[in-house]
């Protein structure tokens, strides 16, 4: 594990300084995200604004929720964007080969040779969003509450990123499997508003099977009233995470030895 945390660090450190050579970049792309985002928001007020509520959450819960969610495909978004390219070109262009001659996993090359600083874009706005309406918000949570709120955060991220592995190593099969990632990935929109405003399939889908929802909105309900049991709370997310991470993972791992270098 020692060694791997090493190797992660040099990895980030090579592709901050790669991209650090064009600071002007780095600072519009910052920008052009936290524009984005901001527009989004726009957005959101405009379409939860012209209502008192959506099935009783006020502006500031949906808002609330919204920045969690944002924090989540941030943290996604800064880790593991490299997914995107693999994806979209990498297996098909061949571009991967020199990964396949180190004596390192695939998954942790691609991973740890990518930190994209745009995304710092979406964090500061998810961050702003989040004390924003919670300063409006009557909260009464305890330290448990708050806990779970943090760790469902990280798990969100985790399986953010564990479903665009999952979905990228279909790349390895078919060559190219971005479209097909986009048009999933855009599934992760739906834990910015409240759960229970969806069809009962699309609540089991996002509480058992990619549980994006039990680690962002049962955390949330729990920060307005102690609706879930904390302690139990965290033990789901962790074993949902796991399982879902396990899955990709053994995926990605069983679909890369289809890769055949260049593709046509």
């Amino acid at each position: 594990m020692k060694k791997y945390i090493q190797l992660y660090s040099t990895y980030a450190k090579l592709s901050l300084m790669s991209k650090l050579v064009y600071k002007a970049n780095v600072i519009i792309g910052i920008i052009a995200f936290l524009f984005t985002e901001a527009t989004s928001l726009f957005t959101l007020y405009i379409l939860v604004s012209s209502v008192p509520s959506i099935d009783g959450y006020n502006i500031y819960q949906i808002g609330m929720l919204f920045g969690l969610t944002n924090m989540a495909v941030g943290i996604d978004h800064l880790l593991t964007d490299r997914l995107w390219t693999v994806a979209y070109w990498e297996v098909k262009s061949g571009k991967l080969d020199h990964m396949f001659l180190r004596p390192l996993p695939v998954l942790f090359q691609v991973i740890a040779s990518e930190v994209q600083l745009e995304a710092l874009g979406e964090i500061i706005v998810a961050i702003a969003l989040i004390l924003l309406c919670g300063s409006n918000l009557n909260i009464m949570a305890g330290a448990g509450s708050i806990i779970t709120v943090i760790l469902g955060i990280v798990c969100a991220a985790v399986i953010i990123s564990s479903f665009k592995i999952l979905v990228a190593s279909l790349a390895f099969k078919f060559k190219r499997s971005g479209p097909l990632l986009q048009f999933i990935y855009n599934f992760s929109g739906y834990t910015k508003y409240p759960m229970k405003i969806y069809p009962k399939f699309i609540q089991v889908i996002l509480t058992f099977i990619i549980p994006l929802g039990l680690c962002l909105f049962f955390p949330f309900e729990n920060l307005f009233a102690p609706i879930h049991n904390p302690a139990l709370l965290c033990i789901s997310m962790l074993a949902f995470t796991t399982v879902f991470t396990s899955i990709c993972i053994f995926t990605w791992n069983k679909l890369i030895k289809c890769y055949e270098s260049t593709g046509t």
